[in-house]
């Protein structure tokens, strides 16, 4: 997608909301929800255990303040997608989803 066009999209309100929705349901999942079970269950599949030991590791260095933004920086495009999606299905912004 070019710079114009995807200026003109974030412009869009709709598109927006959905990336005000995104950034929300992440922090709300991180501050609340994230433990090593949902470690699992956003990397499933992959090496989870390798990403827990990261996240504690950034705890263990930086204290948990600023800890998610630490993590997510770190994460690969793919990894990063991947978490964002589980905390997408866990919260839709500060509302905790039931029966996830």
């Amino acid at each position: 997608m070019t710079g114009a066009i995807w200026s003109r999209l974030l412009l869009c309100p709709k598109v927006m909301e959905n990336q005000e929705n995104v950034v929300s349901s992440f922090f709300y999942y991180m501050w609340n929800a994230w433990c090593e079970e949902e470690c699992k269950k956003a990397f499933e599949g992959g090496d989870w255990m390798h990403f827990w030991k990261k996240w504690c590791g950034i705890c263990d260095a930086h204290g948990v303040w600023g800890a998610a933004e630490r993590f997510f920086a770190e994460l690969s495009e793919r990894n990063k997608d991947l978490l964002v999606k589980r905390a997408c299905q866990v919260y839709n912004r500060g509302e905790r989803i039931d029966n996830v």
